[in-house]
């Protein structure tokens, strides 16, 4: 198991599993299948060249079988916050701290910059798997948003959670 972080030759391989994560959990994301399929790979590899994102990728072999992404905010007020965001391993991987590791990938790219304090993300309210993750690694509800998404008739609603950098924000107080 490699994860590293994608380039812009790896954009074909990150739209086929944005496909998959759409069409296998279509409350988990906002896309839905026709929308990534619309998508160009070259805007998946402008995403992949963005300095403000990094989208990380777990691959078996050569196969990507998980991604997610950290987004960086530009705007100067907006400096001390990251997001995560596509969080996603596909069905057959699950189970086997692929995610947690993925994650804590992420948690180290976002730490290493000394102007984040906090990381934010939303989950799904009724994706327990995922929310216990990330409470697990420290995450803390802050939020909830009803009818965040309206998927085949259906309101979803996210819980937004936080994770303070440790010692950082104390630094600004």
């Amino acid at each position: 198991m490699l994860i590293r972080k994608l380039i812009p030759t790896d954009a074909a391989a990150l739209k086929a599993i944005r496909l998959d994560a759409v069409q296998e959990s279509p409350t988990s994301f906002m896309p839905n299948a026709e929308e990534v399929r619309a998508r160009s790979v070259e805007s998946f590899a402008q995403l992949l060249s963005d300095p403000q994102d990094a989208v990380y990728g777990v691959f078996i072999e050569d196969d990507l079988i998980a991604i997610a992404g950290l987004r960086r905010n530009s705007a100067a007020k907006l400096k001390h916050k990251a997001n995560i965001f596509g969080v996603y391993t596909q069905a057959s991987q699950r189970q086997k701290g692929i995610a947690r590791r993925l994650l804590l990938t992420l948690l180290d790219d976002a730490y290493s910059d000394p102007s984040i304090v906090q990381i934010t993300l939303s989950v799904n309210t009724a994706n327990d798997n995922a929310k216990s993750l990330y409470e697990s690694m420290g995450f803390e509800q802050y939020g909830l948003e009803k009818n965040a998404m309206l998927v085949d008739g259906v309101f979803i609603h996210e819980a937004h959670l936080v994770l303070y950098v440790p010692g950082r924000l104390a630094q600004l107080n």
